[in-house]
């Protein structure tokens, strides 16, 4: 199962996106768009809005595999976004372990 158009919605209404490289604590790591992380990332790094947007649809296939491999129940399209959508926000590993999971 894929995100919707819907759920990819859903996170950028709890995200924002900054073009602008920045740290989002004192001890994290460098971030940019919809809280891209990764080795491409470096503080001074500026994105368009259609980079931003393509690291989005790039990086969202990682969250809905944590979704499929964790989540052994059916779960309507709904679900699935939200699932994802909680993903993306406190990381695969976390989402694994919860208790919605669970």
């Amino acid at each position: 199962m894929n995100i919707s158009e819907s759920g990819l919605n859903l996170i950028k209404e709890f995200e924002t996106c900054k073009l602008d490289a920045y740290m989002p604590t004192p001890d994290d790591v460098p971030t940019i768009g919809w809280g891209h992380t990764g080795a491409d990332v470096v503080m001074g790094l500026r994105w368009t809005q259609e980079q931003a947007d393509a690291a989005l649809a790039h990086d969202i296939h990682r969250f809905e595999k944590a979704v499929t491999d964790a989540v052994t129940a059916e779960l309507t399209q709904h679900e699935f976004d939200a699932c994802v959508s909680l993903a993306f926000n406190i990381g695969t590993g976390a989402f694994g372990k919860s208790t919605l999971v669970k």
